[in-house]
C-alpha cells in the first residue's frame, strides 16, 4: 500500500567517510582509499529554480494540482549531484502550513550539511498521514526534485514528525531500496505501520525481520511523551534489535527530558546519524 513505483531489484546500504556529511562533493573511487566507493547516481535534473525556499506545484494521477515545499541550500549547483530529505510533519492544520514550517526547522541544518528538504502537505482532512493518495503525492514529489534538481539518488533520506513518524516508519521499511536512512521525532511503530498483536497485519517482528537492508534509523523520543509513558514506543529500539538491528550501528536511540517535541539540535544530531549512510544499488 505504502511503496513507490520503483524498479526491482536489492540495495545495500555503504557507511560514507565522515566527510560526506559536511557538503563537500566527495566521491572515492576503488582503489584510492580502504573506503568502499561511494554510490553515484545523479538525477541530473536542472530545470528548478534555486536557492533558498521554492514551491512546487506537481500533478499527481488521481489527486490533481498538489504543492509541495523545497529548500535549496546556498551553495546548490546542479553540476553537483545532492542528497535529498523528505520531510513529513505532524498533525495539524492546516497541513500546508505545518509543511512549510518542518521546512523552515531543517534549513538551517540543510544550508550547512549541503541537502535538499522537501517537504509535502498530505491528504487527510484531520491532518494526519496515512489518507488515500498520499502514498502517490510522496512519491510524485520526489520524481519531481529528481526531474528539477540534481539529487544523488543513492542518498535519499526520510523524516518525520509525530503522525509523520509513525507514517515515515512504514513508509521507510516499505522502501528500503529507496531510503539510505531515516529519523523519527516522538513516533512510534505500533501507531501505524505495524502491531504486537499476531491478529492485526503486519506484526512489527514480521515487518522488520523482513526488511531488507536493515534501513539505519534514528528514533528521538522524550521521557515524558505519552507514546513513552503510555503507549510503549519506548520498546522499538528493542523491537529493532530483534529484527537484527544493532545499537550504535545501524539503530540510533535518543531518550530526552521533554514531551512530544523536538528542537533544532535534535534534528541536527538526527541528520548526524543518518548521513553517513548511502545506498548501493
Amino acid at each position: 500500500m505504502l511503496c513507490f513505483a520503483l524498479p526491482a531489484g536489492a540495495a545495500s546500504t555503504v557507511v560514507l567517510p565522515t566527510s560526506s556529511c559536511s557538503g563537500s562533493d566527495t566521491i572515492l573511487r576503488d582503489g584510492f582509499e580502504a573506503t568502499p566507493a561511494i554510490p553515484h547516481v545523479p538525477s541530473n535534473g536542472s530545470g528548478g529554480a534555486y536557492p533558498g525556499n521554492v514551491t512546487r506545484t506537481i500533478d499527481v494521477p488521481g489527486l490533481g494540482s498538489r504543492t509541495y515545499y523545497l529548500r535549496l541550500p546556498p551553495d546548490y549547483t546542479p553540476t553537483r549531484s545532492w542528497p535529498l530529505l523528505l520531510a513529513l510533519r505532524g498533525q495539524s492544520l492546516p497541513t500546508a502550513a505545518a509543511a512549510m514550517q518542518v521546512r523552515s526547522d531543517w534549513s538551517g541544518i540543510a544550508d550547512h550539511g549541503g541537502f535538499i528538504v522537501a517537504a509535502a502537505v498530505g491528504n487527510s482532512t484531520q491532518g494526519g498521514w496515512g489518507a488515500n493518495g498520499d502514498a502517490a503525492e510522496l512519491s510524485a514529489v520526489v520524481d519531481d526534485a529528481f526531474a528539477h534538481y540534481n539529487v544523488e539518488q543513492s542518498r535519499i533520506y526520510l523524516w518525520g514528525f509525530s503522525a509523520g513518524a509513525h507514517y515515515a516508519h512504514a513508509l521507510a521499511l516499505d522502501n528500503t531500496d529507496l531510503f539510505a536512512a531515516y529519523g523519527v521525532s516522538a513516533g512510534a511503530l505500533t501507531q501505524y505501520a505495524c502491531s504486537d498483536d499476531s491478529s492485526f497485519q503486519p506484526t512489527c517482528a514480521a515487518l522488520l525481520a523482513g526488511a531488507q537492508p536493515k534501513i539505519p534509523v534514528d528514533i528521538h523520543l522524550g521521557n515524558s511523551d505519552p507514546l513513552y509513558t503510555q503507549y510503549g514506543a519506548g520498546n522499538d529500539p528493542m523491537r529493532f534489535e530483534s529484527g537484527g538491528w544493532v545499537l550504535g550501528q545501524n539503530l540510533f536511540y535518543t531518550l530526552f527530558i521533554g514531551g512530544h517535541e523536538y528542537t533544532a539540535a535534535q534534528l541536527g544530531e538526527i541528520w548526524n546519524n543518518i548521513c553517513p549512510f548511502a545506498l548501493q544499488p
